[in-house]
């Protein structure tokens, strides 16, 4: 096997809920979590843009900065970046080694064992500290109380993107629930900043926990177009090219949680936070990946990361027909992820995402009223809604970040 490949054997789950396994593993490769400055961030949607709208602001303004995301969408490199560029093969093949050496040093508790997200984890740690990241923006993984990433010390700030359901079964049946265990990355003494609209039920949780919780003004006079959002926020324009209303909040998250820092002496010029944010950028979400017809795909798959695609699909000028390609795993919220979408009136072609919780196409294709055809394959699907569109149609591919990786390798190639 491929160290990739070695990766990914580890499984998503590896024993007891806790940070008890990151922790030793850290231990043994020195600890260079403690050797790093971050900017935590945790939520259920809107992560992994506002880590890259910070990453890009905090670049822009000369630090050496790394991004830890997950998951991702073509290659496994784009979850460990610094200054924009991702790790290369040889740091990747070598960090591999030196992860698995330490961990044939632990001891751990029978039938557990050093998870996925908890190696690659320890991996980016030490990446970071040999590229001499100055700030390093890191992205939970799953929940916040106990996921990997966690095991950092207070972090320069706590950012909570938006919270909904999602991952119920793990984190809790409740936004507040859910909220609960997300803000278990909030560390005493440390400074926190919370998207605006929050659930009640979340936002008291996060309250509870930091009652000096920062969130941001809301935003006036938004516009969106295929360039992007366009906003005023704080008396002063602001531009961000990722596609969709809810950036705006993200943008917002972000430029609140910069302040919060240059509270804190973080030197970065409001120059740096204008073009940082005009040049953040992110695949998967919302992304052109053709013109004539415009091929659009996006990442979005819990009901409110599907409502906010619905949404931004309505607000973009679209003279022609929407061709709708869909694929889904099966531990979402089906029902509503295709109610929603189903009353966009879009040529809908049924396909499943390459991953063992795909949902099969013919499975799926029962949610929708009158679906064009279904293809197992999703490149068939690709290639059917491409066939059949003209030069003003929207093809929109969604549902599942799977399929947005598979989308992006069929039409970028």
């Amino acid at each position: 096997m491929t160290p990739i490949e070695h990766i990914h054997a580890r499984g998503r789950f590896s024993g007891k809920p806790g940070l008890h396994r990151i922790r030793a593993l850290c231990e043994a490769l020195g600890n260079p979590q403690k050797k790093l400055k971050f900017i935590h961030i945790a939520g259920t949607n809107g992560k992994g843009s506002t880590a890259a709208m910070l990453a890009s602001i905090f670049q822009q303004a000369g630090y050496h900065t790394g991004l830890f995301t997950s998951p991702f969408l073509v290659t496994f490199h784009e979850r460990i970046q610094v200054d924009g560029y991702m790790i290369d093969d040889h740091s990747l093949i070598r960090l591999v080694r030196q992860v698995e050496a330490a961990e044939k040093t632990l001891a751990l508790p029978q039938e557990e064992h050093i998870g996925e997200f908890e190696f690659v984890t320890a991996m980016a740690f030490l990446y970071f500290v040999e590229q001499n990241c100055e700030i390093v923006i890191l992205e939970t993984g799953l929940g916040g109380e106990f996921d990997a990433t966690n095991v950092i010390e207070t972090p320069v700030l706590a950012v909570f993107t938006p919270i909904s359901l999602d991952h119920t079964e793990v984190l809790g049946r409740t936004t507040g629930e859910i909220a609960q265990t997300k803000a278990g990355i909030i560390k005493p003494g440390g400074s926190v900043v919370c998207a605006y609209g929050q659930p009640d039920d979340a936002l008291e949780i996060i309250q509870l926990a930091c009652p000096a919780v920062q969130i941001p003004d809301m935003p006036q006079q938004i516009q969106c177009d295929f360039q992007g959002v366009h906003f005023i926020w704080k008396g002063q324009k602001w531009h961000c090219p990722m596609i969709g209303a809810h950036q705006v909040q993200n943008s917002c998250t972000a430029l609140q949680a910069v302040y919060a820092a240059k509270q804190q002496g973080w030197d970065v010029p409001d120059n740096a936070v204008s073009v940082g944010l005009a040049k953040a950028r992110i695949i998967g979400r919302m992304e052109i990946l053709h013109q004539n017809p415009t091929v659009i795909v996006d990442g979005g798959h819990n009901i409110a990361g599907v409502k906010a695609i619905a949404s931004t699909i309505k607000t973009l000028a679209c003279k022609g027909i929407l061709h709708l390609v869909v694929g889904m795993v099966s531990d979402k919220d089906i029902h509503a992820c295709t109610f929603t979408l189903d009353v966009l009136n879009a040529h809908v072609y049924v396909t499943q995402p390459d991953n063992e919780r795909a949902l099969a196409a013919e499975k799926l294709a029962e949610y929708f009223q009158h679906p064009i055809g279904i293809y197992p394959v999703a490149a068939e699907a690709f290639q059917a809604a491409f066939d059949a569109a003209g030069e003003d149609d929207i093809i929109l591919i969604c549902g599942s970040l799977y399929l947005a990786g598979i989308a992006r390798k069929f039409f970028t190639a």
